[in-house]
């Protein structure tokens, strides 16, 4: 092979390399797009399912004192957001909440569960006449702590007719504060937003449960997808006049 035929021979290979490269590298530019327009098909996560557990109970004392948590039934026009067995919380000073068909004045009450002292540790006025639908109170804004261990039976009455008592309607329900474990205090830290939710829920503490829910959907009322996981919470336990269900 002379050398001029050497160059001709070795150009035209470097020229085919060098075009089999852009063809490569051009390919891999027009795939990107694709490939990102894939991912960008995909579904969003979807929230997990949460639900509650109810707590082992080892003292049936509050269980046997009970609450009335409502009228029942989908016409109910009153109900505390409790399960029917003593709910738990973490807080010293919780946000309690209810349900209330029609916008009538409200007096909330909550008391140690004792034979022995019935006069309650907190009596106010609350709710709002012109407003109906979930309602609440949070004990900070009255001073008023629960102490661990102590068994509370809280309630929520509906005036119906100014001065006629046997026309009231009375909900109530039971709290207890408990103190968590190291392995639950680790969990609860490391947890943020529904998924705090979730490990309350599974750990059966409900009032902090419903509390972290409603104060989301307080901040982002228009989530329907925060506002489905209060209802699931509230259906799991009876509550399906709260939800419209």
């Amino acid at each position: 092979m002379t050398y001029q035929t050497f160059l001709k021979y070795g150009l035209q290979w470097v020229v085919a390399i060098s075009l089999g490269t852009v063809t490569a590298v051009s390919g891999a530019a027009e795939q990107e797009p694709g490939v990102k327009s894939s991912q960008a098909s995909k579904p969003a996560a979807t929230r997990p399912a949460i639900t509650y557990k109810p707590p082992l109970r080892d003292d049936p004392q509050a269980e046997e004192d009970g609450g009335t948590r409502g009228t029942g039934g989908e016409a109910a026009i009153l109900q505390v957001l409790a399960p029917d067995h003593a709910g738990l919380t973490l807080q010293a000073q919780p946000t309690l909440y209810w349900y209330a068909r029609t916008p009538v004045a409200t007096r909330f009450e909550i008391a140690l569960i004792d034979k022995d002292k019935s006069d309650p540790l907190l009596e106010v006025e609350a709710g709002n006449k012109k407003v109906a639908g979930i309602q609440q109170l949070d004990l900070g804004d009255h001073n008023l702590s629960l102490q661990p261990e102590v068994s509370y039976q809280w309630s929520v009455t509906q005036v119906i007719k100014e001065g006629s008592q046997s026309t009231d309607v009375i909900a109530s329900g039971l709290i207890e504060r408990m103190k968590p474990g190291e392995g639950l205090t680790s969990r609860i830290k490391k947890s943020h937003g529904v998924n705090l939710v979730g490990v309350y829920a599974s750990e059966g503490i409900w009032y902090d449960a419903l509390e972290t829910i409603s104060s989301m959907i307080d901040k982002s009322p228009e989530d329907q997808g925060l506002v489905a996981i209060r209802a699931s919470l509230l259906n799991q336990v009876g509550l399906h006049a709260a939800t419209g269900n």
